[in-house]
């Protein structure tokens, strides 16, 4: 690391030397590789296996935590109705009642938009004999009961020594060891083993630059892939005032919790990131938040992460209404960098996320393989905004948030929506002054719609100009009607629908579109 005087600032580089990689990592490698009893291998982070990981890697390849399909034949049982209430399920049989650790075993739903774990607290039998999963509160009862989509039947269920049964799987007992069954191609007594367990602490930063550098293998404080109750775009009812709406239970203002990120700027600024990765994340990758501004991610990659890739801003009181102007978000800058391969764990994460921020540039970036949206911007469907919006809540505010000003722009989106639904290449919410998406070419993405641009609830003053959508459910859609606000968007210019060669099509949007390398 180097650093300059810039008049009263020092302006710091973190860079290799040339032809060196540096590499900043949150991973531990595992050592002692043997076999257990039942064959499969056994290795820790430590002789001690003390230290609990929040995922595992083999040769740079994400292992499975060990997963099962949810016994068929399951039913609901209990008082549900209650967040104390003892509830779960009903199982058919009574295998699950021998299973060691089942205080670590978790179940999965997804529904539509969102991707959702809850943990089983214990076993237990009922009157007649028959074995009950008793679920933890009061999370089953919001996932049951919360605003948007509900869970429903659990898809899987997860972390179990006994679900250990395909190559790639692996389980981490109660003493931190690890159980790994190989893949074909895995010679295990020679692979490398990396689990992520320790974050990367930026905090508060002033004029660093950091060049060429890798971030990878890195956890997240707060991580609980258990504990998930996703409301939208990975941001969950961990935290906030709880209260009922039209029979559902939302939190006041959506004030909802953002996921937790490897690495977190807060009240930073004039950070850049150049030619940097960021690579086999355990949570999100980065969060730019509590009024950091002048950050500049330039040429950087972002894939192998278990969350959302990049959340600039986030959806607090502070955010959507701060007590002070140092705390917006602002003026931060994306630009050129590739995000692919996201959302490996948390199926409802977006590839770039902006919540109540302000002056957001988004430009020339390339965004695929995603399971659900590509990039999201705007919070609050219209509820925070000045007057309200058009569902009942206990105040509303008289002033705007600082949503506004930001553009989104030149990006090539595609093979994004691949296992959600109802989200888009685009996706927006609330009143956003001043906002422009254009120039962006966005194509092949599902089978989730719609799936192109998609202005949802209170989104309004956007302007949509330039861009070339195909290959989608619904090339341009506006779900912002309760509001009344469609008629403040400014829809112009752009090709939806047609491909290459065809009339219509802009003929320099796709060469536009996507990085700038330089």
């Amino acid at each position: 690391m180097s650093c300059f005087p810039t008049g009263r600032d020092l302006l710091c580089y973190v860079r290799a030397w040339p032809g060196d990689k540096a590499t900043i990592t949150g991973g531990r490698k595992l050592v002692g590789l043997t076999r257990d009893e039942t064959g499969k291998w056994r290795a820790g982070i430590t002789d001690e296996f003390s230290d609990w990981s929040k995922a595992l890697f083999v040769n740079g390849k994400r292992a499975q935590r060990a997963r099962g399909i949810f016994p068929s034949g399951a039913k609901l049982w209990g008082d549900t109705e209650h967040p104390d209430g003892v509830s779960g399920y009903l199982l058919p049989d009574e295998a699950m009642g021998t299973w060691q650790n089942p205080e670590f075993l978790f179940l999965g739903y997804f529904n539509s938009w969102a991707h959702m774990t809850c943990r089983i607290e214990r076993f237990q039998k009922d009157g007649d004999g028959r074995l009950i999963a008793v679920m933890t509160q009061p999370d089953f009862y919001i996932g049951l009961h919360k605003e948007g989509v509900q869970i429903g039947e659990p898809a899987y269920i997860e972390n179990a020594f006994e679900l250990m049964d395909e190559p790639g799987e692996y389980y981490q007992d109660q003493l931190g060891a690890f159980h790994y069954i190989p893949r074909p191609d895995e010679d295990i007594t020679t692979a490398t083993m990396i689990a992520a367990v320790d974050p990367v602490l930026l905090g508060n930063l002033h004029n660093v630059w950091f060049q060429g550098i890798t971030f990878e293998y890195i956890a997240a404080q707060g991580y609980r892939a258990e504990r998930h109750m996703d409301e939208q775009a990975n941001f969950t009812f961990d935290s906030g005032r709880i209260v009922e709406r039209d029979g559902k239970l939302a939190i006041l203002h959506n004030g909802y919790s953002r996921s937790h990120a490897g690495m977190v700027l807060s009240k930073s600024n004039n950070c850049r990131f150049v030619r940097c990765s960021f690579s086999h994340f355990a949570g999100a990758g980065l969060d730019i938040q509590e009024g950091s501004h002048g950050i500049a991610l330039d040429n950087c990659l972002f894939e192998d992460i278990a969350g959302s890739a990049i959340q600039v801003g986030d959806v607090t009181p502070n955010d959507h209404h701060p007590s002070s102007p140092g705390l917006i978000t602002r003026d931060n800058v994306i630009t050129n960098c590739t995000i692919r391969n996201i959302g490996t764990v948390f199926e409802g994460s977006v590839g770039i996320f902006v919540g109540y921020a302000n002056g957001t540039v988004i430009s020339h970036n390339e965004i695929y393989d995603l399971p659900y949206s590509g990039i999201s911007a705007g919070w609050g469907w219209g509820e925070e905004d000045a007057g309200g919006g058009a569902y009942p809540i206990p105040y509303t505010y008289a002033t705007p948030t600082p949503a506004g000003a930001n553009r989104i722009e030149y990006n090539h989106i595609q093979n994004v929506m691949q296992k959600r639904d109802d989200g888009g290449g685009v996706y927006t919410l609330g009143n956003q002054p001043g906002t422009v998406i254009r120039g962006n070419y966005i194509h092949d993405n599902g089978p989730g719609g719609p799936g192109g641009i998609y202005l949802d609830e209170g989104s309004g003053f956007i302007e949509i100009t330039g861009n070339n959508v195909h290959n989608v459910k619904i090339p341009m859609n506006y779900n912002n009607a309760a509001q009344d606000r469609r008629a403040t968007c400014f829809e112009h210019d752009n090709a939806f629908g047609n491909t290459p060669g065809e009339e219509g099509f802009p003929a320099d949007t796709a060469k536009r579109a996507g990085p700038e390398k330089r």
